[in-house]
């Protein structure tokens, strides 16, 4: 899944269309045949590629299948900055991941791919464990960006609180919302998303 920022030029719409289509095909390889079973050449010849193409854009197998989840973080960085030195709130940095889901949900094909990523995780070790050390990657990211838009000056035990509990209702909306597609429910993912977010309040402050 690869978010365009508008005013892409025609080079980088073409670099970007390739590396959605190594994602499409890595991710087709490994719901059929597992990431274990998957080689970075087997990803190469069915997407048409050179293994040293598929090297331009991924380190390794599992990251072509994570674009999803880079797409996310990279759209929501953006839309943090705006929101520098403006003491956001809690409830104006979930409106801000509302946002960017509700942009990704409106782009053709991006939230199937976010679905397929989210259901395969679950099942296959290997991508499990390649999504836990992005997350622990982006992590460090995006408590800076909290801290940036809520006015703190460093990354303090506030901040880290914060990110955390965003951290915690994203996945647990993701995972809700995972669930019951697969059980056949046209559910939508901002709505999960704001009902999670809800539910969080209400834990919170019970």
């Amino acid at each position: 899944m690869t978010t365009t920022p508008p005013g892409t030029d025609l080079r980088e719409r073409r670099r970007l269309a390739t590396q959605a289509e190594i994602e499409q095909v890595a991710l087709d390889l490994f719901a059929r045949n597992g990431s274990e079973r998957t080689t970075v050449d087997d990803i190469a010849a069915a997407a048409g590629v050179s293994p040293r193409t598929f090297f331009r854009y991924f380190a390794t197998k599992e990251d072509a299948a994570l674009g999803a989840n880079r797409a996310f973080d990279a759209a929501l960085a953006r839309r943090l900055e705006e929101r520098v030195g403006a003491s956001t709130s809690l409830a104006d940095l979930e409106d801000c991941i509302a946002d960017v889901l509700a942009a990704l949900s409106a782009e053709a094909g991006s939230i199937e791919r976010m679905l397929r990523v989210r259901c395969l995780v679950i099942e296959d070790a290997g991508l499990r464990g390649a999504l836990l050390r992005l997350d622990a990657e982006q992590t460090v990211a995006f408590f800076a960006r909290v801290a940036a838009a809520t006015g703190a000056s460093t990354v303090d035990l506030r901040t880290r609180v914060v990110a955390e509990t965003l951290g915690a209702g994203l996945r647990a909306a993701l995972d809700d919302w995972a669930a019951r597609r697969e059980q056949g429910e046209d559910a939508d993912l901002v709505a999960t998303y704001r009902r999670t977010c809800g539910v969080l309040r209400d834990v919170t402050t019970a």
